[in-house]
């Protein structure tokens, strides 16, 4: 019906006010009205009596009065709102008036009348005689217009200041929506630091303000990692690209031995193989974040799983004249068993990748009553103090241009985290500068994990 929530308010505040402005007229009209026909009947009763007491049969004459000439000079009034009288003898045509022109038809019965805009009253007096004492209305029909007229007018101004006062509060009261609602529209995807002022709002619309401003908050954030995602996934692509693009464009250039086509094609292969390893982590980080990747439940030996990596990753520690040991007793978990490989190769990898050399990796699974722990521990660099709250985020790398040089995408330990919490566990790390750092996962054990192993307690020394 109204498009402004102000509008609608004023609205129904208007109707309602007018409805109860009414109704109250109505009340004080109406027993206004009575009281002064009442007053009237009053008057017309008292001087009908007074006749009645006062007049009585006379022969000659016909009626005869004694009262008093002030109370017989009310009813000679030339006024035509004046009162008057009718007295009816008991023979046929005996009627006597108080002044010419009045009707003199029969006599009405005994009691109160309405007639042509007069209130009479009859009675029945002395010796057969019926008095009639009546009044016009008419002033008094127009002293309750003229209070009505007032009336209205009054209501009138009670409206239009009710309506100014009620227009004021709700522009006070909606003030802060406006607020918020001018906060809303300034935020955009430029401009995501606009935030509601949560001082100036009061109530229920200051914790709703608050609310908004937390809504805003993640989605500032939320915006801030999608803008570093892309950016972070442009330049990791780029350089890769950027080595295929070179290399075929210089064996192109001239003429080449076979030696030297294969070693560019190897080159392009390399940086393909690299392309494809972000694509498909960034493939795999996005099916997740949709919750498009329905993991398999079925029972997994943990160190059965570790062992067949470690297996798998043992030619490139040895490459890198790393020792890589693999220990503990059964861990049974329930889980997808290609998703918790990946984990362990991640993990693994990085201990491998990121260690000195000659130095050492140590994988190890345990039970803890309830969970069942991964543990990989390296003799790396460990990790300084300032990036560890973003060991997790993508792409990001604590040493990056040694982790490009290693092959890393920067991927891995965002989706090792999101692999362990699908299955409800949890993923850590603990480290020491200069001595080496221990990744720790537990998940829920299932049955048939084997006896407890005791635990990392710290990156072990190097060899």
């Amino acid at each position: 019906m109204f498009r402004s929530i102000r509008a609608s308010l004023l609205f129904w505040y208007a109707l309602i006010l007018a409805l109860v402005l009414a109704a109250f007229g109505a009340v004080l009209y109406h027993q206004l009205r009575r009281s002064a026909f009442q007053e009237v009947e009053a008057r017309l009763w008292g001087l009908a009596q007074a006749l009645a007491g006062g007049t009585e049969r006379d022969g000659e004459k016909g009626v005869e009065m004694e009262l008093p000439e002030d109370f017989l000079r009310t009813f000679r009034d030339q006024d035509k709102d004046a009162p008057y009288y009718v007295i009816w003898g008991p023979a046929p045509g005996q009627v006597f008036p108080s002044r010419p022109g009045l009707e003199t038809s029969p006599p009405p019965p005994a009691g109160l009348r309405d007639r042509d805009g007069r209130r009479e009253v009859v009675l029945e007096g002395r010796d057969g005689l019926r008095i009639l004492v009546g009044q016009r209305t008419r002033k008094v029909l127009e002293k309750l217009h003229r209070f009505l007229g007032k009336m209205i007018l009054a209501g009138a101004g009670v409206m239009i200041l009710a309506l100014a006062g009620g227009g004021f509060l709700a522009s006070r009261a909606l003030g802060p929506v406006r607020r918020i609602s001018e906060a809303a529209s300034a935020i955009s995807a430029s401009n995501l630091s606009q935030r509601i002022d949560v001082a100036r709002t009061e109530s229920e619309l200051g914790r709703l303000a608050a609310t908004l401003n937390a809504t805003f908050d993640r989605l500032q954030e939320a915006f801030e990692r999608q803008r570093r995602f892309i950016a972070d996934a442009s330049h990791e692509l780029r350089t890769p690209l950027a080595v295929f693009h070179s290399n075929v464009e210089l064996a192109l250039r001239k003429d080449r031995t076979p030696e030297e086509y294969r070693a560019a094609l190897e080159v392009c292969l390399k940086a393909s193989r690299r392309m494809r390893g972000i694509v498909d982590g960034l493939l795999t980080l996005a099916r997740a974040d949709a919750g498009e990747i329905a993991l398999r439940r079925e029972p997994v030996d943990l160190k059965a799983v570790l062992e067949e990596t470690a297996a798998l990753l043992r030619p490139m520690a040895d490459e890198a004249g790393i020792v890589l040991e693999v220990s503990g007793g059964k861990a049974a978990v329930t889980g997808d068993p290609d998703r918790l490989r990946e984990v362990a190769t991640n993990l693994l990898t990085n201990a491998i990748r990121y260690n000195r050399p000659g130095g050492r990796v140590r994988a190890a699974v345990r039970v803890e009553g309830s969970q069942a722990v991964l543990e990989v521990s390296d003799t790396g660099p460990g990790i300084p103090e300032a990036d560890r709250p973003h060991i997790f985020e993508r792409f990001y790398r604590v040493d990056k241009a040694r982790s490009r040089e290693a092959g890393g995408s920067g991927l891995g330990l965002s989706i090792a985290k999101w692999i362990v919490e699908a299955h409800g566990g949890t993923i850590g790390f603990a480290s020491r500068v200069g001595e080496g750092t221990t990744f720790t996962v537990r998940l829920p054990a299932g049955p048939g994990s084997g006896p407890a192993a005791p635990p990392l307690t710290s990156p072990p020394p190097p060899a």
